[in-house]
């Protein structure tokens, strides 16, 4: 588990390095505010169908190949990014990347839950959450460092890299041992696709614990991406805080993200999944209204230290939900189909939020996430409950 941790780690050092540098990226090779908005929401639309596959693809070869498989995508996936001259061309790197976020993200959660019970769950997706953070921790700066001395093509080849590092020990992993936790491995077909679909969706949308998870985190989601593609184009331009510094506010937030993830474990476990998504959501939100108050260094710092928080409270009690929520032979599609609903419901949020940067005022999208989003509560308080017994199988989601 720890040396998949690690490897989990390198991966999402790729994206956390580059993530908050491509915005700033775009707007050097051209993209208007607009635009940037637009490039986001149109980066969206592969992930949302290649998920679905992703996670069945998943329950049907097993975690360790998927997860391999889409490692050998992701080094791909920042070529574009390296030699693109203009923003439309870098729009071929997230198509790339789309593949391996569809075949990490829900094997490397249905692997976590496949492994553990629902008594530890939380923490241990609190675990993973540490680990990742380490990549917070350390490659923001890193990213921000090449991309203002040595340009942001050089940064995304170190990203292909890093993933290159990912890819090697996953393939370790697959060849040394076999993972008893693992579905198992068989062709995928039609026959099997189909199976999964019609049982999986039926659950989604019988009105039990999926369904309103995707209500409640979907108008979070919603809110969140009317602005957070925008908070680095809001830091160079208004902030006037250099690449290196964006960096460093990506690597304020992975220490926070860091510290927290286990009490947001432990809190998941010993409380309950509702209070820990609730607490989250109201801390990740609050860190918009203190951004935009903020004026200087440490007042950015001071929302990127809530943001972590919040996130880490979040976090495992978000995966820990849908884990209760799905049978076991299905976590993998679960853990891909309801990300996808989310982000279909989403998917116009950065475009709609670059049109009212530019229409009103740039602090407008900040605030409009933070007072949204907050609508995302009352579901989450009435709906999201969990069976007193810690035991329930997941095949029985219905509240």
């Amino acid at each position: 588990m720890i040396l998949f941790l690690i490897g989990l780690t390198f991966a999402e050092a790729t994206r956390v390095m580059t993530a908050v540098q491509i915005p700033v990226f775009l707007r050097e090779i051209g993209a208007s505010v607009s635009q940037v908005g637009l490039f986001f929401t149109l980066a969206m639309i592969v992930p949302l169908v290649l998920g679905i596959f992703g996670g069945w693809i998943s329950d049907s070869i097993g975690r360790l190949r998927a997860i391999l498989l889409g490692s050998l995508a992701g080094i791909l996936g920042y070529l574009p990014f390296a030699f693109a001259q203009r923003w439309e061309v870098a729009l071929i790197g997230p198509l790339i990347l789309a593949v391996a976020t569809a075949l990490i993200q829900p094997s490397f959660r249905a692997y976590i839950a496949d492994t553990y019970p629902a008594e530890t769950r939380g923490r241990i997706f609190g675990l993973s959450r540490s680990f990742i953070a380490a990549a917070w921790i350390l490659t923001p700066p890193l990213g921000g460092f090449l991309a203002m001395n040595y340009g942001s093509r050089t940064m995304f080849l170190a990203a292909v890299f890093l993933y290159g590092i990912a890819a090697v020990i996953f393939m370790f992993l697959l060849r040394s041992e076999e993972m008893k936790s693992s579905a198992p491995s068989e062709k995928p077909s039609l026959k099997s696709l189909r199976e999964s679909f019609t049982h999986i969706f039926p659950i989604v949308f019988a009105g039990g614990l999926l369904t309103w998870i995707i209500i409640s985190d979907g108008i979070r989601v919603f809110a969140v991406y009317l602005s957070s593609n925008l908070l680095p184009v809001y830091l160079n331009d208004i902030g006037l805080i250099n690449k290196q510094g964006i960096g460093m506010l990506e690597g304020v937030n992975g220490i926070a993200l860091f510290i927290a993830a286990p009490i947001g474990g432990w809190l998941s476990d010993k409380s309950s999944e509702r209070n820990g998504f609730m607490l989250g959501t109201a801390v990740f939100l609050s860190s918009f209204l203190v951004f935009i108050l903020a004026e200087g260094f440490g007042g950015f710092a001071l929302s990127w230290v809530i943001m972590g928080i919040g996130a880490a409270l979040l976090d495992p009690a978000y995966n820990a939900l849908i884990a209760r929520g799905a049978p076991a032979h299905l976590r993998g599609v679960a853990y891909a189909v309801v990300p996808a609903l989310i982000g279909l419901i989403a998917l116009p949020a950065p475009w709609i939020g670059g049109q009212i940067w530019e229409a009103t005022n740039p602090k407008i999208p900040f605030l409009a996430t933070a007072l949204l989003g907050s609508l995302a509560l009352i579901p989450a308080w009435f709906k999201l409950r969990v069976p007193a017994d810690k035991g329930i199988s997941p095949a029985e989601p219905t509240l």
